[in-house]
């Protein structure tokens, strides 16, 4: 990890650019190994406070099954990211793929605690938000016109415009990804992104910049893919996203690769896993260096 002089200089760095561009630098490494990324762990769904002092992730271990997900979360402190813990609102059903607000106050995931309808194992979106003194409220669940009763939504990410973008799945019918516009303080029927990102096969693990300029997802099985599972971006040009453009093999392998975003210190960040019954491999994280993922505007 950089210096932390360094880190909080570059915060707003891969956010000020504007034009699309895509160029990575050396080789995908393991992000803090064993502290975030454990070998006897699943580690997964990492996400970044804007302000770089706090991280979440989703674990879960071997006294965990696959299904049975928790939600953690480390600080930055003194140059280095302190034991994770687990999050006072996580730990007794299965919750995943957790993200900040722009604002850095709320947490959004996906779990399948009780809500209005019941304990049904679907997974809903749910937010939990950390007051002056650090205690993080009692989750909420977001109101039916983000949960569905025939999906289940996960893996939120809200913009500075408040749209949440997110991702609906039933197994065997479909899996794409979501947006639901934010205007006069509600959110609005969700509406499915055009064939520009998802394609016929599962579209998932969606990121999408603060300001919206592009998405970042993962994608099973295509023509254009190297692995199991590949990450691809999408670049909103005059209200229209642009077909979405494989991120190349300094990220993506034979193996599957997901839940990519990109972090306050000019990293993209990602995990890396095999599902292969012959050959598992548990879920890491894994960051590779930024020269840019957009050119600065003129």
């Amino acid at each position: 990890m950089r210096k932390k002089s360094i880190f909080f200089l570059i915060i707003g760095c891969v956010f000020s650019f504007t034009i699309k561009a895509q160029k990575l630098n050396g080789e995908a490494k393991i992000f803090e190994p064993g502290v975030i990324s454990l070998e006897e762990t699943w580690d997964e769904y990492l996400s970044f406070s804007p302000d770089g002092k706090w991280l979440s992730f989703t674990r879960e271990g071997d006294q965990l099954s696959h299904y049975n997900r928790r939600i953690y979360l480390s600080q930055y402190n003194k140059g280095k990211w302190s034991k994770p813990l687990l999050a006072p609102f996580s730990g007794d059903f299965h919750d995943r793929s957790s993200s900040f607000s722009p604002d850095g106050k709320t947490l959004y995931f996906a779990s399948n605690r009780p809500g209005k309808r019941g304990f049904d194992n679907d997974y809903d979106l749910w937010m939990s938000t950390m007051d002056k003194q650090g205690k993080w409220s009692t989750p909420k669940r977001l109101d039916d016109a983000i949960n569905s009763d025939e999906y289940n939504e996960v893996h939120p990410y809200v913009a500075k415009s408040g749209n949440l973008y997110f991702v609906r799945y039933k197994r065997g019918v479909e899996t794409d990804i979501y947006v639901s516009k934010w205007s006069n303080g509600k959110y609005h029927e969700p509406e499915r992104l055009g064939t520009s990102i998802n394609d016929n096969g599962p579209d998932s693990h969606c990121y999408i910049d603060p300001d919206e300029r592009f998405l970042i997802f993962a994608a099973t099985d295509r023509v254009s893919g190297e692995g199991a599972g590949d990450i691809y971006i999408s670049y909103l040009e005059n209200g229209v996203w642009t077909p979405a453009v494989n991120m190349g093999t300094k990220i993506n392998t034979k193996l599957y690769e997901y839940s990519a975003q990109v972090g306050p210190d000019n990293r993209l960040y990602f995990s890396r896993a095999s599902f292969d019954r012959k050959n598992p491999m548990k879920s890491d994280i894994y960051f590779i260096e930024v020269a840019s993922l957009i050119k600065k505007s003129e």
